[in-house]
């Protein structure tokens, strides 16, 4: 069998996308044909391209919410530290 992997550099997820894409081709045909038999994932293109799709959704959520928790993280920080320069600004600003 010809080897077609593709890779890229490790921080250019362009790079990565075909790699990871023949990992999550893999795990679909090894999970479908280990669930209903060995060859139904080659017989049923539908339900690997589902599966695949799934994949994907779950792995733009999981980008995304770790994304959204990064930046809450950094938020907080921020506010943490503009309350606390407020509060020692306070006297010489007021009194």
């Amino acid at each position: 069998m010809k080897d077609t992997t593709v890779t890229g550099p490790a921080d250019d997820p362009k790079g990565q996308a075909p790699e990871t894409a023949a990992r999550y081709l893999r795990a679909a045909v090894a999970a479908i044909d280990e669930t209903f038999g060995e060859g139904y994932a080659r017989d049923h293109p539908e339900l690997v391209a589902s599966f695949l799709q799934a994949s994907a959704i779950e792995s733009a959520v999981e980008t995304g919410r770790g994304t959204s928790d990064r930046a809450l993280d950094l938020i907080r920080h921020l506010s943490r530290e503009t309350n606390e320069t407020i509060l020692k600004l306070k006297p010489r600003l007021f009194g």
